[in-house]
């Protein structure tokens, strides 16, 4: 059984389900923020300082940051236009969480 591929008018889905619905190539008319966006080691200015640095996609230095609640490293960062980063779940959720609007 082959199932056919399907697009999605993405317009009314938001944040995590927006970001993971247009980077999945699911939504007709709509692209994936983040796609020129990568974090790499000098991203996100000043706001965490206890970084680990490592190497990305064998290409660029990025670095992790820690989670402490989970006692695990990540790096799911979005580099706003203006210096500042937020999370995934902050991306296209319809606020302006870096104060520049490059999140929407």
């Amino acid at each position: 059984i082959e199932i056919a591929p399907f697009s999605l008018d993405c317009s009314y889905y938001f944040g995590k389900n927006y970001v993971f619905l247009s980077c999945g190539g699911f939504c007709k008319t709509s692209t994936c923020p983040l796609t020129s966006k990568l974090i790499r080691f000098n991203s996100c200015g000043h706001e965490h300082r206890n970084r680990i640095y490592t190497l990305a996609n064998n290409s660029y230095l990025t670095f992790l940051i820690r989670n402490n609640k989970h006692n695990v490293y990540h790096n799911n960062l979005y580099p706003c236009d203006n210096g500042k980063c937020v999370t995934y779940e902050k991306v296209c959720n319809v606020m302006d969480d870096c104060g520049d609007g490059s999140d929407e």
